[in-house]
């Protein structure tokens, strides 16, 4: 087991299961989600989240500076191991964690007209699933409208309250149709 996780598993007191299943051409949503945790857990998802690349301190011993260097280096190896091989020719060009993460990133999520559409297609369609927690619901919309803000296309408030509400299940619609009612200001998503 490599240095941070087990400093990790001593501090924490916990073991990590870093297996995640590979990347593949249908389970991008998922393995982002799961690699983004993977990534934190070993310390690296600051790298990819960044926006100017970071550097070690002038001051910095050597042992710093290696630290820092294999984080990074650990950074693409977690990408790299956790896709499938026939995308592994994406980002073969580089050995850099940040550069293979925007490549895989592009290569998934591109900003294209059509891509908004699909989006706009996936938000408006979620619709409340019978017996479905109200909470999962909520966090379904939420997520879809995040994905068109990252695709550049940013949902009104308006919008995203009426998604929220117009599928909520009938023991819902008293409340549904007092919001309705409402003054537009009154009709905002709620922000986490």
């Amino acid at each position: 087991m490599n240095s941070v996780a087990s400093t990790l598993n001593r501090v924490t007191g916990m073991e990590f299961n870093n297996q995640i299943s590979v990347l593949t051409p249908n389970n991008w949503n998922t393995w982002k989600h799961d690699m983004q945790v993977l990534l934190m857990h070993y310390g690296c998802w600051q790298f990819i989240i960044q926006t100017k690349p970071e550097q070690p301190d002038e001051e910095a011993t050597y042992k710093e500076k290696l630290d820092l260097q294999l984080r990074k280096d650990r950074c693409y190896t977690l990408i790299y191991t956790n896709i499938s091989s026939d995308l592994k020719n994406l980002i073969t060009e580089t050995t850099d964690g940040v550069a293979a993460w925007k490549i895989l990133k592009d290569h998934f999520e591109p900003v294209t007209r059509a891509r908004v559409i699909q989006l706009l297609d996936q938000f408006f369609g979620t619709k409340y699933q019978p017996g479905e927690d109200v909470g999962i619901f909520i966090s379904r919309v939420k997520t879809a409208a995040t994905r068109l803000q990252e695709a550049g296309h940013k949902l009104d408030d308006l919008y995203i309250g009426f998604q929220l509400i117009r599928w909520l299940p009938q023991e819902f619609q008293s409340t549904v149709q007092q919001i309705y009612r409402w003054k537009e200001r009154g009709l905002q998503s709620c922000q986490n």
